[in-house]
């Protein structure tokens, strides 16, 4: 597919927080709500999508053997685990999640390694796709190494959040993105169910007496796909992004967009929840751009491409994790860059990339089968002003499928 970016002027609406989603969805299930909220709606996501299949499939109650079919979402993965554990009923013996992609070869080992002392087994089968889980959980004392996953943590807090007695979950090794486990103890919170943190150890109250929510409730506009669209709009020659539907208070990590906006030199306006960017080529160039990604692996990508044509260096700090996604990112932006004449430096937790000032006059990129990079690979273009090829872009239907509408609408050639 030929996309050329140039002359465009935006006005999009950031689609619902795929983090957030995702936790109202199980936090309402936990808690007892049924019904409609669980069908699949126009504008869903792959990854959501594959969440609301599995907890309809966990309303089957008599089935010995339950299939839960979690796509390539490794959130899906990662938080139905113990949830499933907690909420199946005694009738099921055995849970086996379905995936594609990447998704089997991703770390879980930490996760199995920390439900192993309650009788939890946690088996990989590579070639058919496959992870079977036996076993129960119960309220306890849960430690678990939170250096890869921040979703171990989070699919813990909400699962334990089941049972009428006290839980605790402490975290060795660090915890990583951290915002993604407030963002969980936010949900969690809603519903009035108190996480209370002390150091590295979470406390999981007893459920007694909660109300049951009704299914209804509202997503605030993501911030991982905001990102992009800032980046974006900054990109356009002669063009713009409009970008509503963001709450400016959102403890969503990835907000930490505006502050690389702000070390880029990137101009912005903010009002009532609508951040507008246009091309930033006319501002000077900065000399370096310096930031520490560990808790925002998901931008990196963006900021990576951004940062090439807005400072003679940018310094990406904190990027170790980006190995471990749908695609090795860390790679791949490597990759990416270097395609479209930029020379680039990676090391295990670090990514400098230099000011590219020129670009070849053929451009051909891949997306790696990865939304990230395919969204990556639209900002090449933005940045270039030229026509590039890219293989695939069907993969932007994992996180944001209506971006996908209007990639093929306003700039394929």
């Amino acid at each position: 597919m030929k996309i050329l970016v140039k002359d465009l002027n935006l006005d999009i609406r950031a689609p619902r927080s795929k983090s957030v989603y995702h936790r109202e969805l199980i936090v309402n299930f936990i808690l007892g709500a049924r019904g409609a909220f669980l069908e699949e709606a126009e504008d869903d996501n792959d990854d959501i999508r594959a969440t609301k299949s599995c907890l309809r499939e966990l309303e089957k109650t008599d089935s010995g053997t339950l299939i839960l079919n979690c796509n390539e979402s490794g959130s899906t993965l990662r938080f139905m685990i113990p949830v499933a554990l907690a909420v199946k009923s005694d009738a099921v013996e055995k849970l086996i999640f379905k995936t594609r992609g990447r998704l089997i070869e991703r770390p879980i080992k930490e996760l199995a390694d920390c439900l192993a002392p309650f009788g939890v087994s946690i088996t990989k089968n590579i070639e058919a796709n496959e992870i079977t889980v036996t076993g129960n959980i119960e309220p306890g004392k849960y430690v678990i190494d939170g250096s890869v996953s921040s979703q171990y943590i989070s699919g813990l807090l909400m699962a334990l959040a089941k049972f009428g007695e006290e839980s605790t979950v402490e975290v060795t090794g660090g915890v990583a993105s951290v915002h993604y486990i407030e963002l969980t103890v936010a949900s969690l919170a809603k519903y009035g169910i108190s996480i209370v943190r002390e150091g590295d150890t979470f406390t999981v109250p007893a459920l007694v007496n909660a109300a049951v929510p009704d299914g209804n409730f509202e997503v605030e506009g993501d911030w991982s796909n905001g990102a992009f669209l800032a980046c974006l709009g900054s990109l356009i020659h002669g063009g713009s992004a409009k970008i509503t539907g963001l709450n400016m208070d959102s403890v969503q990590g990835d907000m930490a967009i505006m502050k690389f906006l702000n070390l880029a030199g990137i101009s912005y306006l903010v009002e009532d929840g609508t951040v507008f960017v246009q091309d930033s080529h006319i501002n000077p160039v900065r000399q370096t751009i310096e930031m520490e990604c560990g808790d925002i692996p998901d931008i990196v990508p963006y900021m990576a491409v951004t940062g090439a044509f807005r400072a003679y260096k940018t310094v990406l700090k904190g990027i170790k994790r980006l190995r471990i996604k749908e695609s090795d990112r860390a790679k791949a932006v490597t990759e990416m860059l270097s395609a479209i004449g930029g020379k680039v430096t990676l090391e295990e937790d670090i990514i400098t990339i230099e000011y590219i000032d020129k670009v070849p006059d053929k451009i051909s990129l891949t997306s790696s089968g990865d939304h990230r990079m395919a969204m990556a690979a639209v900002l090449c273009a933005a940045a270039t002003g030229k026509e590039i090829e890219l293989d695939d872009i069907d993969c932007l239907n994992k996180s944001f499928p209506e971006f996908r509408k209007v990639l093929l609408k306003e700039m394929t050639c």
